[in-house]
């Protein structure tokens, strides 16, 4: 791979894939500004409290995920409409972009009732508290809001049809949301 080895598996570049995917597809016809490109995916990593890679290190993950794009200058020398004419040939927003998956909240239902007994026991109200706190810290990340509660957080998903209304844990907590 041209990335230097110290770029490989940080965090700041596994974003950057992830970004990429979600957010770029290939598409023949057009073109985009290098700049923009990378300017979304700065302000992408800011929401997030990440740091952005260098532009020439996202520029090597965009041709090693994308390897048929082409560098294209839009318009003549000097004669450009754009503070920096260099494009990506061959690429393009996605029209949908999907969100990440969501962790599921839900025990599983295979378990038997002593073993869900024990396996609740065996987490203390500060853990819980603890796992809680920590998945509500990722639903603001990824979902751009606040939220008090990990009730909070399961009421929005089930309000933004992000994750589905039907079955007995979504009526549970809806029927507990409404009474209270």
């Amino acid at each position: 791979s041209s990335l230097e080895l110290s770029a490989l598996g940080t965090a700041e570049h596994m974003h950057a894939c992830s970004w990429i995917r979600n957010h770029l597809e290939e598409h023949t016809d057009t073109c985009l500004p290098k700049q923009d490109v990378y300017d979304a995916y700065k302000r992408y990593c800011d929401n997030l409290g990440c740091r952005p890679l260098s532009t020439a290190n996202f520029g090597k993950i965009i041709r090693e995920i994308f390897p048929n794009i082409k560098a294209r200058r839009l318009g003549g020398r000097g004669q450009s409409k754009y503070p920096s004419p260099y494009c990506y040939g061959g690429i393009r927003r996605k029209t949908v972009v999907s969100l990440p998956p969501l962790p599921s909240l839900d025990l599983k239902v295979t378990e038997s009732p002593s073993e869900l007994a024990e396996l609740v026991q065996s987490h203390s109200s500060e853990v819980m508290e603890a796992a809680c706190a920590l998945t509500c810290d990722w639903a603001e990340k990824i979902l751009k809001r606040s939220f008090n509660s990990i009730v909070e957080v399961a009421r929005f998903l089930l309000q933004q049809h992000i994750i589905s209304s039907r079955g007995a844990h979504a009526d549970l907590l809806m029927a507990m949301v409404l009474s209270g």
